[in-house]
């Protein structure tokens, strides 16, 4: 575990764990971010390795990265937040950095978050955004972090229920899989950032008047078999892993080409915060699986 880890681990602790693991407190932050959660999302302005620019595609803003027509892959990415908190810095460079090293487009929707909207919304907004990617005739990934992978996940499954096509791949950065948190999580280690109560509170909000164990809000319960290549990534150090660890092998179990890649220490999607040497490696092996499966 890098120095770098083990203070971004502490700065999490401080600022996470209060509306997390307390179920009052997550709706009094439900209640803050329903005041600001419609407005537009403004880009940090940054030096950027890609052009980044914010459009309104399919009624809803999307922040694009080397959106140009020599880009060689097409990427969804769908950020996480526990279905609340918008897109933030890390995401933004982590989809800078992605779109720069596979020489891609990445498309990132800022799609509608509870608690003044469900899910619903959303899966409309990105299978539009899906199907107009599906026309340009190149390989098309779909991935995403926390709420964003569970999101990601789901969203294939909904794919095959009705018959779609699947993308290329699958990559899921600690996806949160049951949003109805009815797993045994006392063999986790430590989590400095995420607690039990506060996210079930967070994701009802989010599956509005569907169960929670729902497959389009829990993709842990749904059907798998049908799934592209997926690349998980957990680190031990997250109240997650032990629902990762079941997705991934109901993957396997259902002959899904799944790969899991466990970082030792490592907190809540540790691959894509900036500065760590380990988020380095595991950036490198998403630009490899993303290469090397689509050639």
């Amino acid at each position: 575990m890098s120095i770098m880890a083990k203070v971004i681990e502490r700065v999490l602790e401080k600022r996470h764990r209060e509306y997390v693991d307390d179920a009052e407190k997550a709706r009094k932050h439900m209640q803050e971010r329903s005041l600001e959660e419609d407005e537009p999302y403004k880009i940090p302005k940054m030096i950027y390795h890609t052009k980044v620019e914010s459009k309104d595609l399919f009624g809803c803003q999307i922040v694009t990265f080397n959106d140009n027509e020599n880009s060689e892959y097409l990427v969804i990415y769908l950020h996480g937040g526990i279905y609340v908190n918008e897109i933030r810095l890390p995401h933004i460079l982590f989809c800078d950095k992605l779109a720069k090293k596979i020489n891609g487009s990445v498309f990132a929707p800022v799609y509608p978050l509870a608690p003044n909207h469900t899910y619903e919304e959303s899966y409309e907004i990105v299978e539009k955004l899906y199907d107009y990617l599906l026309t340009m005739d190149k390989p098309v990934i779909i991935m995403g972090d926390s709420a964003g992978g569970g999101f990601s996940a789901a969203f294939c499954e909904y794919l095959a229920t009705n018959d779609m096509p699947q993308p290329k791949n699958l990559i899921l950065i600690s996806p949160w899989v049951d949003v109805s948190m009815s797993g045994n999580y006392d063999e986790v280690e430590f989590d400095p950032m995420l607690g039990v109560d506060g996210l079930r509170e967070m994701g009802k909000a989010w599956a509005g008047e569907l169960d929670s164990k729902d497959y389009k809000i829990s993709p842990l319960f749904g059907e798998v078999k049908k799934l592209p290549k997926t690349t998980l990534f957990v680190g031990t150090h997250e109240i997650l892993y032990p629902d990762i660890v079941k997705f991934h092998d109901k993957l396997k179990d259902n002959c899904v080409d799944a790969e899991l890649i466990v970082g030792k220490e490592m907190t809540h999607v540790y691959a894509v915060y900036p500065l760590m040497p380990e988020a380095k490696e595991a950036l490198n092996h998403i630009v490899k699986t993303i290469k090397d499966y689509n050639k």
